[in-house]
């Protein structure tokens, strides 16, 4: 399960590590996006804290963390920035599954 407290203090240049069932990708933090959760007409709608991610090996990828303290709700989903059969370049969908999210300078891991 991943550790909201973790995900949301990671910021623009910290390192972080994204394990999922097949691999752990690692890699700095160069853009981020954050929104609250709020109450609407349709109901709880969840937070969201966007990652994007360079790997050393230049690889970029999307990672959506979504939220809501109020149900445990958490969700994430990973894309890789790629090109597209057409040639173009998009955000790809992984269907990777999340495991862990780390900031490998922030204390101890597990």
């Amino acid at each position: 399960m991943t550790d909201q407290r973790t995900v949301l203090s990671l910021e623009c240049t910290d390192p972080i590590q994204i394990h999922t069932q097949q691999r752990t990708l690692t890699g700095v933090v160069y853009q981020c996006e954050h929104s609250e959760p709020t109450l609407s007409c349709r109901g709880p709608e969840p937070g969201e804290h966007v990652l994007y991610v360079a790997t050393p090996s230049n690889d970029l990828y999307r990672l959506q963390y979504s939220y809501y303290n109020e149900y445990e709700h958490t969700d994430s989903k990973l894309d890789q920035y790629g090109r597209t059969p057409s040639g173009k370049y998009a955000w790809l969908r992984t269907y990777a599954t999340v495991e862990c999210i780390v900031n490998p300078t922030g204390g101890e891991q597990t």
